[in-house]
């Protein structure tokens, strides 16, 4: 048994308690493993900001859920969606406004990426964080090749989030690539991976860049 992060501040729960709270609302294929991800990440989603493509497992119940795929499941459950959209475009968000944006396992799968930077890019206030988390390329089968999720558009190293943020705006990169080395040995990478298709989920990588 180990804890989960649920809270920016601090609150954990175990991560059987995440399992009950994903098979009491219909999120049975969301993955205990992501949380271990947020984990590393959850300290940069204080104050008011949004998850894109956030599924049944938001980061944390005061994030505003963004995903295209809403259902009853999102009402009155504290991981889930408020607002239906693919989250490439925030037209609800006036400039400098939000504290954070997270997106975990999403970027890959926009048609074009850089344009959904750049609109995060505006909506984010200076001094606020961008926090991403994907596929790294050469740990995941890449697009059109045997294994790779259909719906992936995109395959990144970190460089190359790194390259397009340069292209959007001003940012210093404050974390990068740690996800692999901090969650090898995690039980859950291994159990879940059935799920999926795939021999482990232990193959992503985040980029924490504050807006300057």
């Amino acid at each position: 048994m180990k804890m989960i992060k649920i809270s920016p501040n601090g609150k954990e729960i175990t991560d059987e308690e995440m399992l009950s709270i994903f098979n009491g609302n219909g999120a049975n294929r969301e993955s205990i493993f992501r949380r271990y991800e947020m984990n590393e990440v959850i300290e940069y989603t204080k104050g008011v900001g949004v998850d894109i493509g956030c599924g049944l497992n938001k980061i944390h119940s005061t994030a505003i859920g963004i995903d295209k795929r809403m259902s009853p499941s999102d009402f009155g459950y504290p991981f889930g969606a408020q607002i239906r959209a693919l989250g490439d475009k925030l037209p609800w968000f006036e400039d400098n406004s939000l504290d954070f944006i997270f997106s975990s396992h999403c970027l890959e799968h926009m048609t074009d990426p850089l344009s959904a930077l750049r609109e995060w890019h505006r909506v984010l206030k200076i001094e606020g964080f961008l926090v991403l988390i994907l596929p790294r390329k050469d740990r995941y089968p890449q697009v059109g090749s045997p294994g790779a999720n259909k719906d992936h558009k995109q395959d990144f190293l970190p460089q190359d989030i790194i390259n397009m943020l340069r292209k959007v705006g001003d940012f210093q990169i404050v974390q990068k690539d740690t996800l692999v080395e901090r969650l090898k040995g995690n039980q859950w990478a291994i159990d879940e991976a059935k799920k999926y298709g795939h021999t482990t989920l232990n193959f992503s990588f985040e980029i924490v860049a504050k807006k300057l």
